[in-house]
């Protein structure tokens, strides 16, 4: 019988930890978010502008393949605020395909649209490894290096006084209950 509990723990531990090991494997991570649009109304000529923007970053450790960005319809004028190669495609639903090649690690691409016609729908991102997380984003101020630096040290410092209390509680609590 002990054999047997042997053999299953076996299994179970191989089993968690392939699994873990399976979670720390190199792998893309293709996330993007929208930081903004704008609707411009002019009275001379009579037209709406909109203006929107995506942005889309390879997070992960590995190269992101055959990057897709999937409109409803091809939008009326698109931008690369960075030198890309792309391809156009027309999907069998007459979606409007962005291909991208390649994007490498830590790597991203910013994507300008400008409609004057119809709205671009986003439908989808996604590349050749699986589909992209969209993420929420608000502009946020960057403080001066001195600052971060103080505000790191006081974190460090506060978590060592935080471990010297606990520390401190345990030996304590050894102590009166007759362990220590």
């Amino acid at each position: 019988m002990e054999q047997l509990i042997g053999y299953i723990a076996t299994g179970v531990v191989s089993l968690v930890v392939g699994l873990f090991l399976q979670r720390l494997q190199a792998k893309p991570k293709l996330l993007y978010w929208v930081p903004g649009s704008f609707m411009f109304n002019l009275k001379e000529p009579q037209l709406a502008l909109r203006t929107d923007a995506l942005t889309i970053q390879n997070d992960g450790r590995m190269p992101a393949t055959n990057v897709e960005i999937i409109h409803r319809q091809r939008p009326d004028h698109f931008q690369f605020s960075t030198a890309i190669s792309y391809v156009e495609e027309h999907g069998p639903d007459g979606a409007h395909i962005i291909r991208i090649p390649s994007l490498g690690s830590k790597e991203f691409v910013n994507i300008q649209l400008l409609s004057h016609v119809q709205e671009p729908v986003l439908l989808n991102v996604r590349c050749a490894e699986g589909p992209a997380q969209l993420i929420q984003v608000h502009l946020q101020r960057v403080y001066p290096k001195w600052f971060q630096g103080f505000v790191g040290l006081l974190i460090i410092l506060g978590f060592g006084f935080l471990l010297y209390w606990v520390g401190s509680a345990i030996i304590f609590v050894s102590k009166s209950i007759g362990l220590g």
